[in-house]
């Protein structure tokens, strides 16, 4: 972990005038010290942090009694709540608590989560937050006094109580992650680490009970208790990253240098949250009724800790006539009648209820409003609330091609690398244009940097610029060279003729194709045979079997390399033998992967099954076509030939053909193929929606 210091200098700017106090209080945080504080010091704006969406939820319905004369207006926000509700609130809110709000007389109240800690660009006069960690307390602290010349305080209680009415959502979550018959833990500030609690309370006691503690605490403060809390437990956590560091490295390798999926997630996050999901079970199987697809179901994500606390709610119920939590499985035979429906048990204990990552909740245990948002519990009446279907937004399959042929495609990219991209994208239910910066802006300073910095500290920064735009150029230039194929060619003509045919699409004449035309959401224009477009090109696809291409691209790509990238290197750059063959192998990688970040290449078995590669007469023609197209708009700082290269044959036999070549020692080119491969891929994905 580096840290970074910021100077004095740099503090007037970040500071910006504002003043926020802090203060440990000994009282518990409830609602009638909410609204006491309120109506004391007259206040207009109030934030208040819990710890758990239960604990907000049932504050909030304390504060809302509370309020006997209407003088607040209370906003409730949590994880908890359907993205239309979720996003109406946070759109209220970006204006109710903004710099510059209206005061209409009334105090606005938000009472919220964690989830109010980035992203909500929102201020107060006075924050209520429930006891957490240092790092998270400060973040949370920014949404007091957020803005320049404002003034506010910011209070920490240790203990949280509701009325007797609300208790129950107040009460403590369990971590039964142990073995059911050990001790359960009870923890008091559940997301978090009891222990960096308590030392966060003792650091603002501390300052409480000090002459500073009505003085601004300003961000020299912040630091010295972020050092105080976090340094002793980030020094043991890397003490434990060093002990397990043989583990971690073979982790990290098989993820990255050996593409093994299954280890990744165990290098990013630990997830401890559940999906549930709401339906009403059937009482008999009724094959004309609509089946139940959870992948099409919008799930709440719930901690273990809370489940695990329903289920106890549940576990001590005097009558238990019916079940609460089921696990969502599918059959392991896609045949069976079935009809592939999910299969779902009843949990019969707390290992199966933390064994099972889709839960299907009974919803006579479940209420869900737009205001409190779900609510989950055995003493919970339910509103017949039912998981909705997820929100179709520009779904990834129902996208839209239309014919580009092949010189035409990398000229397109060319133009994403160099010019700003205005896309549609669909943002709360909405469809609004937003306007990208070049990709070229976005990660030529980096990676000439990056150059630079690690593999040519010789050259200038303008020499290395202009490397990595070359590095990018020829990635373009390479990724679909095996598209060439005689084969892929084709099959995708093939389907052009009939989309040209029966959908109005372009007439292919004699060009190379990169993309066909192609609409998987249109169910209006039929064929013939009365077939969407999806239809026929399935039923096109299940007779003429589209080669693959990305592996053939780098395959090809390594003699296109030799001629243009190698002796630049050498004449330019002093380049020595590994730093030529890693280079050029980080550019022949983002061509093999550009499609798959896992892509292998071919092994010997691979080969004995595969063809030779036959290219289409035209590949030269396109080659030198799309060299002349691109190569006009490269700066003139390094001596790049003018003349395309030359493939040699038109044929190729395959060979083995290793895309797993780097290893941990070379991390710098694997880092210089990431910035190069994201290149590729936006410049890909930008220039079929142009």
């Amino acid at each position: 972990m580096k840290l970074v210091k910021v100077e004095d200098a740099d503090l007037a700017e970040i500071e910006g005038n504002r003043c926020r106090t802090f203060r440990a209080a000994s009282n518990p945080l409830t609602a009638s010290v909410i609204l006491a504080d309120i109506q004391q010091h007259s206040r207009r704006r109030a934030i208040v942090i819990c710890n758990t969406v239960s604990q907000s939820q049932g504050l909030f319905q304390d504060l809302k009694a509370a309020d006997l004369n209407g003088d607040l207006e209370i906003t409730l926000l949590h994880s908890r709540f359907l993205p239309e509700d979720r996003a109406k609130k946070e759109t209220y809110l970006q204006a109710t608590f903004a710099e510059n709000w209206l005061d209409e007389g009334i105090c606005q109240v938000l009472i919220a989560t964690q989830v109010i800690e980035a992203g909500l660009n929102i201020t107060c006069e006075v924050m209520h937050s429930h006891l957490c960690p240092m790092n998270s307390l400060l973040q949370r602290a920014g949404r007091c006094a957020r803005f320049r010349g404002e003034k506010g305080e910011v209070r920490v209680y240790r203990s949280f109580q509701l009325s007797e009415l609300n208790s129950e959502l107040a009460a403590a979550d369990f971590d039964d992650s142990e073995a059911e018959n050990t001790p359960k833990k009870s923890r008091k500030f559940l997301p978090y680490d009891d222990g960096i609690c308590e030392v966060t309370w003792q650091v603002l006691q501390q300052h409480s009970q000090s002459e500073t503690a009505d003085r601004p605490v300003g961000f020299r403060t912040e630091e010295q208790w972020i050092d105080r809390v976090h340094a002793a437990e980030d020094s043991l956590q890397a003490r434990r990253r060093q002990n397990d560091r043989s583990e971690f490295d073979r982790k990290f390798n098989a993820a990255v240098f050996q593409g093994d999926r299954s280890v990744a997630n165990d290098l990013i996050r630990l997830v401890d949250n559940r999906s549930i999901f709401v339906w009403e079970e059937a009482s008999f199987i009724d094959f004309d009724s609509e089946q139940i697809d959870p992948k099409k179901l919008l799930p709440f994500s719930v901690p273990k800790t809370t489940l695990c606390k329903v289920w106890r709610e549940f576990q001590n119920l005097e009558y238990q006539n019916d079940w609460i939590f089921k696990r969502i499985e599918y059959p392991a035979d896609r045949t069976a009648e079935t009809y592939n429906q999910p299969i779902c048990t009843p949990i019969r204990s707390t290992s199966d209820l933390l064994g099972s990552v889709q839960i299907l909740v009974n919803s006579r245990y479940i209420h869900y409003d737009p205001e409190v948002g779900l609510v989950m519990g055995a003493a919970v009446v339910g509103s017949r609330f039912a998981s909705p279907e997820k929100v179709r937004k520009q779904v990834a399959s129902e996208y839209k091609y239309r014919m580009d042929n092949y010189v035409g495609h990398l000229v397109l990219m060319g133009k994403c690398w160099r010019e700003p991209f205005l896309a549609k994208m669909l943002k709360n239910g909405n469809i609004s244009e937003v306007k990208y910066g070049s990709v070229r802006d976005e990660l030529l300073p980096a990676g000439g940097r990056f150059l630079q910095s690690k593999i040519f500290p010789k050259a200038t920064a303008v020499e290395t610029a202009a490397l990595f735009e070359y590095l990018v150029f020829l990635a373009i230039f390479t990724h679909d060279l095996g598209k060439l194929q005689v084969k892929w060619q084709q099959v995708m003509r093939g389907w052009q003729e009939i989309a040209c045919r029966e959908f109005g699409g372009r007439n292919p004449k004699s060009e190379l194709l990169a993309h066909t035309d192609y609409d998987a959401g249109d169910r209006e224009n039929l064929d013939s045979q009365g077939r969407t477009q999806q239809q026929a090109l399935k039923a096109w696809e299940n007779q003429h079997k589209r080669p693959n291409h990305a592996v053939e691209s780098a395959f090809l790509s390594r003699e296109i390399l030799r001629q243009v990238l190698v002796p630049l290197l050498e004449e330019s750059f002093d380049a020595d033998r590994e730093q030529i063959q890693d280079i050029c192998y980080a550019v022949i990688l983002a061509a093999g992967r550009h499609h798959s970040a896992w892509a292998k290449g071919w092994s010997s078995k691979d080969v004995a099954k595969m063809r030779p590669m036959q290219l289409h007469p035209d590949a030269q023609m396109a080659i030198d076509s799309s060299w002349r197209n691109l190569i006009r708009f490269l700066p003139k700082t390094l001596p790049v030939s003018e003349e395309a290269p030359k493939l040699s044959r038109i044929s190729y036999d395959a060979k083995v053909f290793d895309l797993d070549r780097f290893e941990v020692d070379q991390t710098e080119y694997l880092q210089l193929y990431s910035l190069v491969v994201r290149a590729l891929r936006l410049c890909d994905a930008r220039s079929v929606q142009l």
